[in-house]
């Protein structure tokens, strides 16, 4: 606990981006797939310039079956969905081991009250 806040923040990222990787690729997918698969659409606003498109996401999904072409998650995709979806609980679960509700709620809270703060800055 000798550590900054910051050096956390950064240390939870990396780990949880990398769980979350290693386990989308296990079911052949990235972020984005699970994302979109998940009922991501291409208005929202965490699309970040330089990604595949949305249209490149649901084509590459559509190919597998689990999406149709504009977008609509197929009888296949539904599972390949629940599967995907029961992996990423199981990271969440494990990250979240040993801290009660409370003191997760908590700690979101301060999260979002320290960036309000920051964010006032800008």
């Amino acid at each position: 606990m000798d550590r900054p806040i910051g050096y956390w923040l950064r240390e939870l990222d990396r780990r949880l981006e990398a769980a979350f990787a290693a386990t989308l690729a296990g079911h052949g997918v990235e972020r984005r797939d699970w994302q979109v698969l998940n009922g991501l659409g291409p208005g929202d606003p965490f699309w970040g310039p330089g990604e595949r498109t949305y249209a490149e996401v649901v084509a590459a999904l559509t190919a597998r079956g689990w999406t149709t072409a504009d977008g609509t998650v197929t009888p296949a995709g539904a599972t390949a969905r629940a599967e995907i979806a029961a992996a990423v609980d199981g990271i969440r679960r494990t990250a979240a081991a040993g801290v009660s509700d409370e003191s997760y709620r908590t700690t979101v809270q301060t999260l979002s009250t320290m960036v309000t703060n920051l964010s006032a800055r800008a």
